[in-house]
């Protein structure tokens, strides 16, 4: 079985933590970590550090270590950046889902067990539901679901136009032909 890659992200990028858990990669992030603390825990973990900080990456360089500076500013283009860098896939698969807001796994459970857990609507509605095995929030499909998807997409299109311009064309000649 192989091992996927784990991250942890700078304190400038909490919003990309959450989108890598939910894609069902582990993924530290802690919104007041030294830089030293975030080298050490990569170092001590085999993790990849993700930053908009360049003083950070500069040093991650300096030691050898994996990292990826960020500099784009929509999410979907940081997902295609670092699924180009890394092989992240770009859709949800939701054996693998983490907890977007503490990292733990996710566990799928029965209808009956959320009831007194989620708002009376969305009960009667859905039917699939996942709990986190460490904070206990739980989980659906729901309206923001179509977001999600959305970002997803864009965020392999934008992987795939990347990919083309790697192999000869550019990404401006890639989009314009793709009109």
């Amino acid at each position: 079985m192989s091992v996927e890659v784990s991250f942890i992200v700078d304190t400038m990028l909490g919003g990309i933590a959450r989108w890598l858990r939910m894609l069902g990669y582990d993924t530290l992030y802690y919104n007041d970590l030294e830089d030293w603390r975030i080298i050490n825990i990569a170092i001590r973990d085999n993790r990849v550090i993700i930053t908009r900080d360049r003083g950070l990456y500069v040093k991650c360089i300096k030691n050898d270590l994996k990292c990826l500076l960020l500099e784009e500013e929509s999410t979907e283009n940081r997902l295609a950046k670092i699924s180009r860098e890394y092989g992240i896939r770009l859709y949800v698969d939701l054996e693998k889902s983490r907890c977007p807001v503490c990292n733990g796994e996710l566990a799928k459970v029965s209808k009956e067990l959320v009831k007194d857990r989620v708002p009376g609507r969305v009960y009667e509605r859905s039917n699939d539901f996942w709990i986190c095995r460490s904070c206990g929030k739980a989980y659906w499909i729901g309206r923001h679901w179509r977001g999600i998807e959305d970002t997803l997409k864009r965020a392999r299109e934008i992987s795939s136009l990347y990919s083309k311009r790697s192999s000869g064309g550019s990404v401006v000649e890639e989009a314009r032909s793709s009109k």
